[in-house]
C-alpha cells in the first residue's frame, strides 16, 4: 500500500486542483491500494474548509487539521503518524513536481533497492522552469554545500518530494517542525545506514506562484534565515569539518613560515658560525634571528599552536559523533524491537 502525504498552509487558491489531480493520478496510474492524506497546517484562509468539503465526497481522501501553524515538518510528521502504507510518498501542496513522481519514486525504491528515493531538479537530466533566479541560486548553492557536508552523494537535500520505505520513518525519531525536517531525515538516515537515491525531475512553478515569489516582496530576513538554516544543518551533518578545515588554514601558512625561517634564516647563520662549535652556532643563530625576525617567528608559532589545537578538537568531535551515531542506532533499534514485540503480542 502507498500512502501519499501532503502538507498544506494557506493554499485555498490551488488546494482543490492539487488534490483532485493527485486523486485522479492515483486512481488511474497506481494499480495497488493507496491512501491520500492532506494535513491542513493551521491555515488562516479557506484551505481547511475546502479540504473538509472535498472529504465528504472523496472517500479516498483523509484530511487532518492543526489548530495552529506549526510548520511543514510538523504537518508531515502528523501525516506520517496516520499512514497505513508500507511505502510513504510526500508531495508539495502546489504539485511543483507533479503527481507522476509517485510512480517514479516508488519504482526507484524497488528497482534500486534503496530506502529513500528523492526527486531532484538538480540531478543530471533534471530541469527547472519559472523559478526566480535568486531562489534558484540560493537553493542550488545551499544544496551543493549540504551535499559536500552530508554522507550522501545527492544534488538535492531539501526537496519535499520523496518516497520512503515505511521502516525508515518508523525507525527515525523526528523532531523538526519546519522545512529542516527534510535534512533531519537525511542526517538520521545516514546514522542508520539507510540507502538513498535520486531521480531527475522537472521543477516547474506556475505563473501565480512566480508572481507571489517576486523578489521585491520577499523578506530579506527570510532569506537570511534560509542561509542560516543551510549553514546550521551542514554543521550538524559533519561538525568536525569546520574545525579541521580551519586548522589546515592555520597550519598551512604556519608550517610554511617555519620552514622558510629555518631554511633561509636559521640555517645560513648556523652554518656561518659552525666553526666556533655546535652550541655556539645554535645560540648565535637563534639569538640573531629571533631578534631580527621576532614577529615572523611569533606569528608562525601562533599559527601552528592554534592550528594544532583546532585539529585535535576536530578529531575529538569526530570521535564524539561516531559514539553518538552508535548510541543513536542502538536506541532506535531498542525502540523498534519494543514496538515489534508489542505488535506481536496483539
Amino acid at each position: 500500500m502507498i500512502s501519499v502525504v501532503i502538507a498544506a498552509y494557506n493554499e485555498e487558491g490551488i488546494i482543490r486542483q492539487s488534490v483532485l489531480k493527485t486523486l485522479d493520478y492515483l486512481r488511474n496510474e497506481i494499480a495497488g491500494s493507496w491512501e491520500l492524506i492532506v494535513v491542513n497546517d493551521g491555515s488562516a484562509d479557506g484551505t481547511g474548509a475546502i479540504l473538509d468539503e472535498m472529504a465528504k465526497t472523496e472517500t479516498d481522501l483523509v484530511v487532518l487539521h492543526h489548530l495552529h501553524n506549526y510548520g511543514q515538518g510538523r504537518a508531515l510528521r502528523t501525516g506520517f503518524a496516520q499512514c497505513h502504507g508500507d511505502v510513504i510518498v510526500t508531495l508539495d501542496a502546489d504539485l511543483s513536481y507533479g503527481p507522476q513522481y509517485i510512480k517514479i519514486l516508488t519504482g526507484s525504491l524497488k528497482d534500486k533497492r534503496v530506502d529513500i528515493a528523492l526527486a531532484s531538479a538538480y540531478a543530471k537530466g533534471g530541469t527547472v522552469r519559472n523559478v526566480p533566479y535568486y531562489r534558484l541560486f540560493l537553493s542550488k548553492w545551499g544544496n551543493y554545500y549540504l551535499a559536500r557536508m552530508s554522507q550522501y552523494s545527492i544534488s538535492t537535500s531539501t526537496c519535499v518530494v520523496r518516497a520512503y520505505r515505511r521502516e525508515v520513518i518508523d525507525s527515525l525519531f523526528l523532531t523538526a517542525d519546519g522545512m529542516e525536517l527534510q535534512l533531519e531525515i537525511l542526517m538520521k538516515s545516514a546514522m542508520m545506514n539507510f540507502k538513498v537515491s535520486e531521480e531527475p525531475a522537472e521543477l516547474a512553478w506556475d505563473m501565480d506562484k512566480l508572481m507571489e515569489a517576486d523578489f521585491g516582496r520577499v523578506s530579506k530576513m527570510r532569506i537570511f534565515r534560509t542561509i542560516a538554516l543551510y549553514l546550521k544543518m551542514g554543521w550538524l551533518f559533519r561538525p568536525a569539518y569546520i574545525f579541521i578545515i580551519a586548522s589546515l588554514l592555520l597550519l598551512g601558512p604556519g608550517l610554511y613560515m617555519a620552514f622558510y625561517l629555518a631554511l633561509f634564516r636559521l640555517a645560513p647563520t648556523f652554518m656561518e658560525h659552525l666553526g666556533s662549535g655546535l652550541s655556539v652556532a645554535v645560540s648565535v643563530s637563534l639569538a640573531e634571528n629571533l631578534t631580527k625576525y621576532a614577529y615572523s617567528f611569533g606569528l608562525s608559532a601562533a599559527l601552528i599552536i592554534f592550528g594544532f589545537q583546532l585539529f585535535i578538537f576536530g578529531m575529538l568531535m569526530m570521535q564524539s559523533k561516531f559514539y553518538f551515531d552508535e548510541l543513536y542506532r542502538l536506541g532506535q533499534q531498542i525502540i523498534f524491537d519494543n514496538r515489534r514485540n508489542r505488535e506481536d503480542k496483539k
